[in-house]
């Protein structure tokens, strides 16, 4: 499948977004205003995005349930159960480090199989590596998608569509107490379906670029955008979708207007890194700052948010390409391509990746 730079550049937006909200959130609290909303804004961009990848890779035959599943465990298990060890490690020696995570053996197993549960202190359904919420509706839809697999495109789509209508629906006309069953009855895997059905539309050709769509498209996502940010409810989470699905097709229209931003490339390639890892850069540049240049100003806040920010994406670019990519390529089977010569390039000759 040909790669697209704008899904790239997107899932890279969707990286920095939480990655900001969490460098302000991490010295002002979660509550500040607009803060949290950012990150959300972020995490709808990516299960959007993930909705378009699946049907873009799986095309419109269909295809082995198991082989996907087995590409799916290969791109996300290894990375994250890595993290998670790490902050397992850190929760079980240095356990002052952390205000609300706590290692158990229970809670550190039940984080590595993706088994939705509450956490211990908290009662909250974050997995021990907090950010792992988020994979546990990617997994969760990952095997709803393999579900269908025996299907074409279209029946795909669509069955998947009422699946997770159905499911939102159930929890908003006959709400559970029990938190797990909260948390699958969620609207959130409505964003997965948005983004299954601009893949449907994409794979068909309907995804065609002229200035008066663009500048529909551009409308209502900013209407999105305001309702996101002037309701926190059910209005203010469609919004969200809104915008993030209007966003999706945007860049899909301006695929071949966008031109080459290497950094951008460069951060989509590696949003899966920096989605995991920089809650550790971020800890340790805020307890730093507030070592060293304090916390009590607007502009020490800043500083210390624009140095997260900065730290964050450059580790994720280097564990990306020293510890991500030799990891999937040794998983996957493939070989490192070898040095070729000038003359090897120039007539066809050369190994293959």
């Amino acid at each position: 499948m040909e790669k697209l730079s704008s899904v790239q550049y997107l899932r890279a937006c969707a990286a920095l977004l939480v990655l900001v909200t969490h460098s302000f959130s991490y010295q002002v609290g979660d509550h500040a205003p607009f803060v949290g909303l950012t990150g959300h804004l972020g995490v709808m961009l990516f299960f959007v995005i993930s909705g378009f990848i699946m049907v873009y890779i799986s095309g419109e035959a269909p295809f082995s349930a198991l082989t996907f599943l087995k590409r799916r465990a290969i791109r996300i298990v290894p990375l994250y159960w890595l993290f998670t060890i790490f902050a397992a490690l850190l929760a079980a020696l240095l356990p002052n480090l952390f205000q609300r995570t706590i290692f158990t053996w229970p809670h550190f197993l039940e984080s590595l199989l993706f088994i939705v549960h509450e956490a211990p202190k908290t009662g909250s359904l974050s997995p021990l590596l907090s950010l792992g919420w988020t994979l546990n509706y990617e997994v969760y839809f990952y095997i709803a998608f393999a579900m269908v697999a025996f299907l074409h495109v279209g029946p795909r789509v669509i069955l998947l569509s009422i699946l997770f209508i159905g499911a939102w629906l159930v929890g908003l006309l006959a709400p559970p107490t029990n938190p797990v069953l909260q948390f699958y009855l969620h609207p959130a895997p409505l964003a997965f379906a948005a983004g299954t059905w601009i893949g449907w539309l994409f794979l068909n050709g309907e995804v065609t670029s002229n200035k008066r769509r663009i500048l529909a498209l551009g409308l209502v996502a900013a209407g999105g955008l305001a309702l996101a940010f002037a309701d926190g409810g059910t209005l203010g989470f469609a919004g969200q979708i809104v915008w993030a699905t209007c966003l999706l097709v945007l860049g899909l229209l301006l695929e071949s207007k966008l031109g080459q931003w290497n950094l951008f490339e460069k951060l989509g390639d590696a949003s899966y890194t920096l989605y995991l890892s920089h809650i550790f850069v971020v800890g340790a540049v805020v307890h730093l700052a507030k070592r060293t240049i304090g916390a009590d100003t607007a502009m020490a806040v800043i500083l210390t948010a624009t140095i997260s920010i900065v730290v964050s994406c450059t580790a994720a670019l280097v564990i990306h390409k020293t510890v991500e990519k030799p990891m999937l390529r040794i998983l996957s089977g493939k070989r490192k391509p070898r040095q070729t010569t000038f003359a090897a390039v120039a007539t066809g000759v050369g190994e293959r990746s």
